[in-house]
This record gives C-alpha cells, structure tokens and sequence, in this order.
C-alpha cells in the first residue's frame, strides 16, 4: 500500500497522473494492456478496505458462517422476498444443490472461484444486485472513475473526520493467487441495477480454499491485497482534507 497525501483538488489531479504514468510504464515493461484502473472513495482516512459483510461478521476467526456455501444458502432463502419488494426476477438463479455440486467440483479440482462465477452469470448478476441494495456482502465496489470515487468521498464523511481516502487499485496482467487468501475482480461487463453503470463498477472478493469442508472461506480484502496477488497488484490511497 503506497499512501499519496495530498491538501487541495489540483494535488488530488497530480496523484492521479502519477498512478497513470506508473500503469502505462508496467504496461509497456509487460507489452500489453493492463485492467483498467479501480478507484474507491472511503469518507474516513482511517477506514480500510471492507466489505459490508465484513463489517457485520469480523473476518478474524474460521467461522463456518463466512463460507460461500452457508452465504449462498441465505441469500438464496432470500431470494423470494427479495423479489417481492424489488420487482425483479431471477428465474434462474440456481438452487442451493444445484450451486454447491459444482463449487464443489471446482474446488476439487483447485479451481479459482471466480473461473466458477464466469460460468454462473445469474449468481454473479445476484451477488450485485444485493451488493447494490443493502444485502451484507463479500463484494467491495469499486468505479473506473476517480471522480466517482471522490464523489462518495466526500459526501457524507463521519463527524470528526480529518481526511477522506481515495483508492486506487492497479492490476497487473493476469491474476495470481494463494489458496489462502485469493482476491480477484468481477464486472464490469454484466446486468446489473442502473447504478451499476452510472457509477462505473467493478467488484473485488476475497476467499480462501476450504478442502476440508469443500467450499471458499471468505477473506479480508486487506489480507487479498497483501498476500494473495502479491506483485500482482498495488494499491495507492490518496489523502486529503
């Protein structure tokens, strides 16, 4: 994690073009184009990278409660109020067994959960959804606008905040990962809430490989970062009043 502080709006245009300079020199070193930048605006300088769920069950301990299967099972539970009060349909949306045969089978065969996620666009297209409207999730927002995210910044910052955040997450190509803590990027390119593509978005999560109960254990972004990508990926966060 670089820290860039920085005291007014033309400083705050500075850091960006550093961030873009530092993307286009490891693009050329790589000879191919690298994802595109990710910003998030947080409205403290002393909050971290956390998912709503995160928020609502800390992420220290092994709790069964935290995997993707028992998170599955509730929000597929869910699904028919769900639709009820929104409106919205997912016909699709795959059954608890018929979602756990093949994480399981995926996992058996150490694959990645978001190989997986490509393949089950209506789960995916869920997940966001509820990302979007309250649900605790194991998705972290993110927008390919810096603009967006010093928007959400600055709107509403905690009473006796003195400084805003403004991440930026810069990936490499390709993506590495740990079995222990494997972070990975999903979007932007899926059907979603029209916020989705107003505010430009893209979602990171964070898992770990569970063999012993064949399903992912949810990890911390801040334990993604450092460990699962290694190299692979930096994370700049710019400061400022």
């Amino acid at each position: 994690m670089k820290n860039l502080d920085r005291d007014n709006w033309p400083e705050f245009e500075e850091a960006l073009q550093e961030i873009n300079d530092t993307q286009r020199a490891l693009a050329a070193k790589r000879g191919c184009p690298l994802p595109t930048l990710l910003f998030r605006g947080l409205g403290s300088g002393k909050w971290g990278l956390e998912t709503t769920l995160e928020r609502s069950y800390p992420l220290e301990c092994h709790d069964r409660s935290l995997s993707l299967l028992r998170y599955y099972h509730k929000i597929g539970a869910s699904k028919p109020s769900i639709e009820t009060f929104s409106g919205g349909r997912w016909d699709k949306l795959k059954s608890y067994p018929d979602f756990k045969r093949p994480v399981e089978s995926n996992l058996g065969s150490y694959g990645w959960l978001d190989m997986l996620l490509e393949q089950t666009p209506d789960v995916r297209e869920y997940l966001v959804y509820l990302r979007h409207h309250g649900f605790p999730s194991p998705l972290l927002d993110w927008s390919a606008s810096p603009y967006v995210a010093a928007f959400f910044a600055f709107d509403s910052p905690p009473e006796g905040a003195e400084r805003v955040a403004v991440y930026a997450f810069l990936q490499d190509v390709g993506q590495g990962g740990s079995s222990e803590a494997h972070l990975f990027v999903v979007g932007p390119h899926l059907r979603s809430d029209p916020r989705h593509f107003l505010q430009q978005c893209s979602y990171s999560m964070c898992v770990a490989f569970d063999l012993e109960s064949s399903d992912y254990q949810f990890r911390s972004h801040e334990l993604g970062l450092g460990h699962a990508l290694g190299r692979r990926a930096r994370c700049s966060r710019s400061q400022f009043p």
